[in-house]
């Protein structure tokens, strides 16, 4: 039996915002070829837009792959586009805030790339 994961369309997902953030009409369309760390993705990307950041993290935290990890959340920064000094520092407060997120490696990771003593 498969694994059922937890979608935006369990999180009360309204039109404006299925439309904004790009998902599928229909819950079976975007279920389509839909991985875990794509789904805790579109929830990440889902409560960051609604800002609510605890939330947002939660699902941050559980994505496996470190590099699509960091994708998503570059990209929900705006990538490198910086319009003014408001923009720069609510980037910086947005990445302290979630910089726990990324802090978890996995055994397999610590033994690639053992971390710096400061």
């Amino acid at each position: 039996m498969p694994k059922i994961i937890e979608t935006v369309y369990d999180h009360n997902l309204t039109d404006e915002e299925r439309e904004l953030l790009g998902f599928d009409d229909n819950k079976e369309d975007y279920l389509k070829g839909l991985t875990e760390d794509g789904a805790f993705a579109d929830l990440f990307r889902l409560y960051f837009h609604r800002g609510d950041w605890a939330k947002a993290k939660e699902y941050l935290k559980r994505i496996k792959d470190q590099n699509y990890k960091r994708d998503i959340f570059f990209i929900a920064l705006g990538g490198c586009l910086i319009m003014s000094e408001e923009e720069d520092k609510w980037r910086l407060k947005a990445a302290e805030y979630f910089r726990d997120a990324f802090e978890h490696r996995s055994p397999e990771e610590k033994k690639k790339r053992p971390r710096k003593k400061s």
